[in-house]
């Protein structure tokens, strides 16, 4: 339906007619002949005029007879007679936080509502409103979105810290973020030397001053794809990689070869037989990537904004601390059963948390491909020959190094660095407590940080994440709710009671509708506040074609050349003698 009024100068109607909303003729914008549009207009008569006399309405034509098909069931498709309440505004609103796609949230609302033609709005609706919630929700701006949401962190956490990195025309670069347990996090325009530099140095201000041990970078990744692999990371000793790197570059005539060179000159920062008495935790190059794409999968995607991610990060971050508490609960209330007799093993399994001790057990069924063999014996020092095998995806890969033990201290030393790079007893110093019968475990073998009866003291710090408690609206409304669930689940069970429930629930319904204030769109989200004490605006960086594949280069028709032709002659040149073409 449609309506067409005119008034007066004091604002009163002077005529009004309500019409077909199929009424009238389209007009013709077409830009691509080949495409047309699909139109509704069929020139329908049907409508009713009103003109206003004597301070009354009186119905001058009425005219009942459309020229086109009428389905009354077909009726709630019209705009006119669809609307999304409030109660389902705050359920689109919860699921697109919580990164569950609209075809899903849709669904249910489908389910709940016993079926299509139940709902008042179709699909296109909820992805309407979802879209204009979130530029709402996270405001105009990338940049400032981000500076709000590290305002808001900061006021509910001092131990909250951030950084931002600006350009010359004000528009972000990089941005450092640290919560108060020491969970950072930053993101980079570019891996220059000058945006390193920027990093690190923002990161020491953060840890004040403390340099870090160690650094894990993906250079040695795309080294490892370039590099033999046996020269680099099957070499025990710093004479065995000297060997091995001097075969390599015989062989492939690569002496001239200036990135290789730059390489060599910096083995003690890559090489692994250089980096065998840094403790990593069990980090690397991979690990760390996938790692990461773990932890934003379901959050994050190729196309996700920085506005949408700003949201996304805290979601991800709150669910990583769920899965350790998960973990610690898992390690107290279960226990993963030994493989062995070994009385070490039966120690780790005690102390360990599961994943920790799963990682003991996976050394300890290698013990098998491992043969200690003594070479000589000074003191209370004796030398093994360790001749050890591991499966890999070619074949069996076998290997020999050697390992010490002191009978006094009762401590292995093994040349693999497995206990001292990632703190797990390797299958090598395993074997040798074996064939010496070693019942207890030295201490120096249990690592505190894989203990589950250690209470972390990051634990106890509050975790500054953009909850519910900034949000009063949606805390009330998350209280409510559960009450109200409790309420219909105690009456639906009795008609009567479910009848007075009804009348109840309307009656208190109608009371706060009419003190309700003017609701908007965006009194249902937690908008973000841009004033941030400085007069700087920050501006969102500029937006550059990804890395990949190029557009299309499709060769186009004679009509879209023309069409393209038109538009960047300013879209205002019409295409004539079509039919020419």
């Amino acid at each position: 339906m449609t309506q067409r009024s005119k008034r007066e100068d004091d604002g009163s109607v002077r005529y009004v007619t309500l019409g077909c909303a199929r009424g009238g003729k389209a007009r013709k914008r077409i830009t691509n002949i080949s495409k047309p549009r699909p139109t509704t207009k069929t020139d329908c008569k049907a409508r009713i005029n009103a003109v206003l006399a004597d301070d009354v309405l009186h119905i001058t034509t009425v005219c009942n007879a459309h020229n086109h098909g009428l389905s009354p069931q077909k009726a709630r498709f019209f705009r006119c007679n669809r609307a999304i309440d409030d109660s389902v505004k705050r359920q689109l609103d919860i699921n697109d936080k919580a990164v569950i796609g609209m075809a899903k949230s849709f669904n249910a609302l489908v389910v709940e509502a016993g079926g299509f033609e139940k709902l008042p709005f179709i699909e296109k609706d909820a992805m309407n409103y979802i879209d204009k919630a979130r530029h709402l929700r996270l405001g105009k701006g990338g940049a400032d979105a981000l500076r709000g949401y590290f305002e808001r962190m900061q006021y509910k956490n001092n131990g909250f810290y951030s950084s931002m990195d600006l350009d010359d025309e004000s528009r972000l670069k990089n941005v450092f973020r640290a919560d108060a347990r020491s969970r950072a996090a930053c993101l980079i325009s570019s891996e220059n030397t000058e945006t390193f530099v920027w990093l690190f140095d923002t990161w020491l201000k953060c840890m004040d001053e403390r340099a870090p041990k160690a650094i894990i970078t993906d250079q040695d990744r795309a080294m490892k794809n370039a590099i033999a692999i046996r020269c680099v990371y099957d070499s025990q000793t710093s004479d065995e990689f000297e060997k091995s790197w001097e075969v390599f570059i015989d062989t492939y005539n690569l002496k001239e070869n200036a990135w290789l060179q730059s390489l060599y000159s910096e083995q003690m920062y890559w090489v692994p037989v250089y980096l065998k008495n840094t403790f990593w935790a069990g980090m690397s190059t991979t690990q760390r990537i996938e790692s990461m794409h773990a932890f934003f999968d379901g959050y994050a995607h190729s196309e996700t904004t920085l506005k949408e991610f700003v949201d996304q990060f805290d979601n991800a971050l709150r669910k990583k601390v769920e899965n350790e508490m998960a973990a610690d609960f898992h390690s107290f209330n279960c226990t993963v059963p030994c493989i062995s007799h070994l009385p070490v093993e039966k120690k780790f399994q005690v102390v360990y948390t599961n994943s920790k001790f799963k990682e003991v057990q996976s050394e300890v069924m290698e013990i098998i491909y491992s043969h200690c063999v003594v070479i000589k014996t000074e003191g209370a020092i004796t030398t093994y020959q360790v001749n050890d095998q591991r499966v890999v995806e070619d074949g069996i890969k076998k290997s020999t190094l050697q390992a010490y033990f002191n009978e006094d201290e009762c401590e292995a030393k093994c040349m693999c660095g497995l206990f001292e790079m990632i703190g797990i007893i390797c299958r090598h110093i395993l074997s040798i407590f074996a064939t010496r019968d070693v019942q207890v475990l030295p201490k120096k073998y249990i690592m505190e940080k894989w203990r589950k009866d250690i209470k972390h003291r990051y634990g106890l710090i509050r975790s500054s994440y953009d909850d519910l408690s900034g949000k009063p609206a949606a805390s009330r409304y998350s209280g409510l709710i559960k009450l109200h669930y409790q309420v219909a689940t105690n009456a639906c069970e009795n008609e009567d009671n479910s009848l007075d429930m009804t009348q109840k629930l309307k009656a208190v319904n109608d009371i706060y509708t009419k003190s309700k204030p003017q609701a908007t769109v965006a009194s249902t989200h937690a908008s973000i506040d841009a004033e941030t004490g400085s007069s700087k605006k920050v501006l969102s960086p500029r937006v550059v074609r990804g890395k990949g594949r190029l557009p299309s280069k499709r060769r186009q028709t004679t009509i879209e050349k023309l069409q393209t032709k038109n538009k960047k002659a300013g879209g205002k040149r019409q295409i004539k003698n079509v039919r020419n073409i």
